[in-house]
């Protein structure tokens, strides 16, 4: 579905454990915040052994604006349901002796049961935790579930410094909004000539990795047919001597904490054409006949 060889922004985890549902050949997370890693991490451990009643109550109990996600999911509060802490000790060893050690710190700093993910949740994720995918049904559950039974690498890097370096290639890349967070970043810091310029190197480093026919998907925090937005697609477009094409998908949610509001959202996918390809270090695709073709999409 996405590739054989994905590499990803690890964000809160979801992402990723979802991409592992497909079972791609490999799948490397990356995230610049090490404590993104290791939600990621616990987040891994929960799917693999928690039901979904208490990966709920785990991870959202005492955060007020989850009141929604209790009519889909609906969790005893009555003692005898496990503590954060108790569900907790099931997930401890299946982490890495980083992640344990400051998870250890934060359970043992909410004896009065407040939430220690609650850091996580910007104010503008609130309200769409009742639409977090995994916990629409048991089917979808099972979905994640599934995902966490493998294995893959979390990096705490910057994603630039990664595609720089690594030199592993990819069917597959996931930027989620790094992106506009750069423009935002480069553009208030040093003026939009330095977003330009950082942009610019990040496709060189993007197209170094991606393999013919890959896809790039980029998340965008804005909704499609506006000016502002197609002006925004002009900034971030690849030069055209890279040969991509760009797909739009729309995305709207809708918060049932905010009756009549929904959020318009779109997942821009650039595929890199199929053409003669080389970097230093790799052969060209067509040098190995048996070497693994990418599928068509």
């Amino acid at each position: 579905m996405f590739g054989r060889k994905i590499l990803c922004v690890a964000g809160s985890g979801d992402i990723p454990i979802y991409f592992s549902f497909h079972e791609p050949e490999l799948l490397v997370a990356v995230d610049v915040s090490v404590k993104a890693c290791w939600l990621t991490e616990i987040k891994r451990a929960a799917y693999r052994r928690l039901n979904r009643q208490e990966f709920c109550h785990f991870f959202f109990h005492g955060i007020a604006e989850a009141k929604a996600l209790w009519a889909k999911v609906p969790t005893p509060w009555s003692s005898p349901f496990p503590q954060r802490t108790a569900l907790y000790g099931r997930l401890r060893d299946d982490l890495s002796a980083e992640a344990r050690r400051f998870f250890d710190a934060a359970m043992d700093a909410q004896a009065d049961e407040s939430n220690p993910f609650s850091t996580y949740v910007r104010p503008t994720d609130t309200p769409h935790i009742s639409l977090l995918p995994s916990v629409q049904s048991d089917d979808a559950y099972r979905l994640w579930s599934h995902g966490a039974r493998r294995h893959f690498p979390t990096i705490p890097s910057r994603l630039e410094d990664v595609l720089s370096t690594t030199e592993q290639t990819f069917h597959f890349i996931y930027t989620s909004n790094i992106v506009e967070y750069l423009r935002t970043q480069r553009v208030l810091g040093s003026g939009f000539r330095a977003f330009r310029k950082t942009l610019g190197e990040l496709w060189h480093a993007l197209d170094r990795v991606l393999l013919p026919e890959g896809s790039l998907g980029i998340y965008v925090f804005q909704g499609c047919g506006t000016k502002p937005f197609e002006r925004f697609l002009k900034e971030i477009a690849p030069a055209p001597h890279l040969g991509y094409k760009s797909i739009l998908v729309p995305i709207v949610l809708r918060p049932s904490t905010i009756p009549g509001t929904l959020w318009r959202h779109v997942l821009l996918l650039f595929q890199k054409e199929r053409k003669a390809w080389t970097r230093k270090g790799v052969a060209p695709l067509v040098a190995d006949p048996t070497a693994d073709v990418p599928e068509k999409r």
